[in-house]
């Protein structure tokens, strides 16, 4: 497909890209992309457009472009298809990064939503004015006038394809298709896409500088619905916390400590459950004590024997109810073993599918052990552009 294929829809300063992410309907690309390249060759004001960013230090770049495939469906330019667009994009990488994170502390990656946040200014259809459009503000004004900006409340962090929960992304992506190339969806489809909504919003900062533990419990609630609305079975049914733990517990485990019934998860009647089931407990308790005005501390969100917040596995365990849901499973038959070549190709895909799956699960076992006896601090020195 040429240039003149695509349309820019919105643009994405916090996220750099490697690599275009996306399918034949819509793509997240860098501004390298051929496809951006294109279009700034054939409308020069989108690449004046695209040069009118910097950082809050001075410091420019070219954001990430948002575009969609001229010819798709009128469906596919609702703002709903574009968001769970972005929202399949952005959990695909943040549940993988909080996985590395949780195992390989105080590395530079997408830990927060903020890094898919889109701009709220974008060229009008004619390639001419820019539009701001918001909830609160609908105007436009001179492109000379424009100074475009990242987010001051975080770094932009580099994603790669390396970066990505690969498996995720794409049943992730084909669901997406499904749902809104579907005349009447299905409703697991929708309940996917609310939750992934819910997912995001979750992953976003709990606030700025004033952050308070009372805004990570307000996050860890959002949490919770996600994985509710997963559950949730249409209609006039309900959704609660059991039903996710049968999500949870039907998950195919990559390693066999992660499936054992070795954990309390409260209630009248006594039953075993993985550590999985126990941490989304953990959640829960959580939530309704922020939610409905219980008595808190900061000790609330502390799982004792890690010394790390609950919030900070609520997006592996979010990974691991998606591995269920979907499901996420690697179905290729085995070649023989007669075929070495084919057996060891086999062999290595399937490695690769289920590699972030594995991460995850080791992740969540990080809940079992003590902490590291030394910590570090996250930072990164900016200095000026030379």
């Amino acid at each position: 497909m040429t240039a003149a294929d695509w349309t820019p829809i919105f643009v994405l300063p916090n996220i750099p890209l490697d690599a275009a992410i996306g399918c034949e309907v819509a793509a997240l690309a860098p501004a390298n992309d051929h496809r951006v390249a294109g279009l700034k060759r054939t409308h020069p004001t989108l690449r004046r457009f695209l040069n009118r960013f910097a950082d809050n230090f001075g410091q420019k770049f070219e954001p990430s472009v948002l575009i969609l495939d001229a010819a798709a469906p009128p469906i596919f330019r609702d703002v709903a298809a574009l968001a769970s667009f972005r929202d399949l994009i952005a959990l695909s990488a943040i549940t993988h990064g909080r996985a590395l994170e949780l195992r390989h502390p105080h590395g530079h990656r997408v830990l927060f939503g903020e890094a898919f946040a889109i701009y709220p200014w974008m060229l009008d259809r004619h390639y001419e004015d820019v539009i701001g459009s918001t909830s609160a503000i609908l105007g436009t004004h001179e492109l000379s006038r424009f100074k475009g900006q990242s987010s001051p409340a975080l770094f932009r962090t580099s994603l790669g394809e390396s970066d990505i929960d690969q498996p995720l992304l794409a049943a992730l992506m084909a669901r997406w298709r499904r749902r809104y190339e579907a005349a009447e969806p299905a409703w697991e489809d929708v309940a996917l896409m609310r939750s992934l909504n819910m997912a995001y919003h979750a992953s976003l900062l709990p606030a700025g500088t004033d952050t308070t533990f009372y805004d990570v419990g307000r996050v860890i609630s959002l949490w919770v619905s996600a994985f509710e609305i997963l559950v949730h079975p249409g209609g006039n049914g309900q959704a609660n916390r059991d039903k996710v733990f049968e999500m949870i517990e039907r998950t195919c485990w990559a390693k066999a400590e992660s499936g054992l019934l070795a954990h309390d998860t409260g209630g009248k009647t006594k039953v075993k459950r993985t550590l999985a089931s126990w941490l989304y407990q953990m959640l829960y308790e959580c939530r309704n004590d922020f939610l409905h005005g219980n008595p808190v501390e900061r000790d609330n969100l502390i799982l004792p024997t890690p010394q790390r917040t609950i919030f900070e596995y609520a997006a592996p365990l979010y990974r691991i109810a998606l591995t269920a849901f979907l499901p996420l499973t690697y179905d290729v038959p085995m070649p023989s073993a007669e075929d070495a070549r084919a057996l060891g190709g086999y062999i290595a895909d399937r490695m690769d599918f289920m590699g972030p799956q594995k991460s995850t699960e080791e992740a969540l076992l990080t809940a079992t052990r003590p902490p590291a006896s030394h910590t570090a601090r996250r930072t990164r020195v900016i200095r000026p552009a030379r």
